[in-house]
């Protein structure tokens, strides 16, 4: 048997989790995050391992998601080479099946529901790295998901029945407290110093769902005193929160504090050194945003995390059968366009003139608001 060298295509991982319209946002600090980072770092081995001849490793990275029409998924292969690994690591067909059919079939209890094709789709955008880019090959089938059935994906790679299965994310569970579409920060607006107010939002898991992350976004619009403008976003994550079992029903109760919300505005801004060129920033609409992930989904996340040992080697996390990679379910849920409470509007005072963020330039767009000190105009 040679010696040759062993190459994974961990970067792949990037191209194929699907971009949604309402995620303006790094977060998945997160699951999108972690699988990005987790499998770009490191992607190729190059210490001499002995294998046999013609060895590969079927690679598959899929999960489903009940909010989105089209379900992607990346399988790709493993590679040995005589040669240089880095310059074999460029070329797809080392790692790219030819004629590959793998199936996607729905179970109900057992009992085989359908069965689905996946459809080769050539993509032109895939991030640089230590494999080929921008152009490659990923799989999908586009028929509704059902969170009462589990999903298993099979085919025949590498000299193996490649496989794995998976139940999908219920559907999310929402609630007075993330229906509402004002935020009150401030219970009494004093300048100088108010009294601040908590939001409370209640999650109910649902079912098949492991990890919950929760991000609470607020945008606002910047004028520059060349009479441009940007759109701009701060988005305020929260721990992650992981459920007991999977049958959904449990609670967990998040809550936004008033007074740290307006110091982390005013810090971060303070910290961008860019006051001489705003004129004034507009105080815009503010998002819920709620990301969820399976079980193995999530114990991938938690074995790639950060290591807080002296030993920083990870082995990665596989559910995939004769093969490496993960096969899950995730989601996302965003609430849009809350904005703050305009009865007594404390919150555009504070913002605009309170303790924190009152030197700032913010200032309220609302006719009511007009003429006022927290006003635009």
């Amino acid at each position: 048997m040679p010696y040759r060298q062993l190459c994974n295509n961990f970067s792949i991982i990037q191209v194929y989790l699907p971009k949604t319209n309402t995620m303006r946002f790094t977060s998945f600090r997160s699951i999108t995050a972690l699988l990005i980072i987790g499998f770009s770092i490191n992607s190729c081995d190059t210490k001499v391992d002995l294998v046999e001849e013609g060895r590969e490793t079927a690679v598959v990275y899929g999960f489903l998601d009940p909010n989105i029409d089209t379900q992607f998924v990346k399988i790709t292969k493993s590679f040995v080479t005589d040669g240089n690994a880095i310059d074999a690591a460029l070329d797809p067909v080392n790692s790219q099946y030819d004629n590959l059919e793998a199936y996607v079939t729905a179970f109900d209890d057992g009992d085989t529901i359908d069965s689905y094709l996946l459809n080769e789709k050539i993509v032109t955008d895939k991030d640089s790295g230590a494999f080929y880019y921008p152009v490659q090959t990923v799989y999908y089938f586009t028929e509704p998901l059902n969170s009462d059935y589990t999903y298993n994906i099979n085919f025949f790679g590498s000299d193996n029945d490649v496989s794995s299965s998976t139940s999908v994310a219920g559907n999310f569970r929402n609630d007075a407290t993330t229906n509402s579409q004002t935020i009150n920060l401030v219970y009494q607006f004093i300048l100088g110093g108010s009294m601040y107010n908590n939001k409370s939002i209640t999650l109910t898991s649902a079912e098949n769902v492991k990890r919950y992350e929760f991000t609470f976004i607020f945008n606002y619009t910047e004028v520059y005193t060349d009479g441009t403008e940007k759109d701009k976003v701060m988005s305020f994550g929260y721990p992650a929160w992981e459920t007991t079992y999977e049958n959904g029903g449990e609670i967990q109760n998040i809550v936004i504090d008033g007074e740290e919300f307006f110091q982390d505005v005013a810090g971060r801004i303070i910290g961008e050194n860019n006051e001489e060129n705003v004129e004034k920033r507009i105080i815009g609409t503010m998002s819920y945003v709620f990301e969820y992930a399976g079980s193995d989904l999530n114990t991938f996340i938690e074995l790639n995390q950060p290591s807080t040992s002296i030993n920083v080697e990870q082995n990665p996390y596989s559910n995939i059968t004769d093969g490496i990679g993960v096969w899950s379910t995730r989601g996302l849920t965003e609430f849009d366009d809350k904005i703050f409470e305009l009865e007594q509007s404390n919150s555009y005072k504070e913002l605009a003139i309170g303790q924190y963020t009152g030197g700032l330039k913010f200032c309220s767009m609302d006719p009511g608001h007009a003429g006022r000190a927290w006003g635009c105009n």
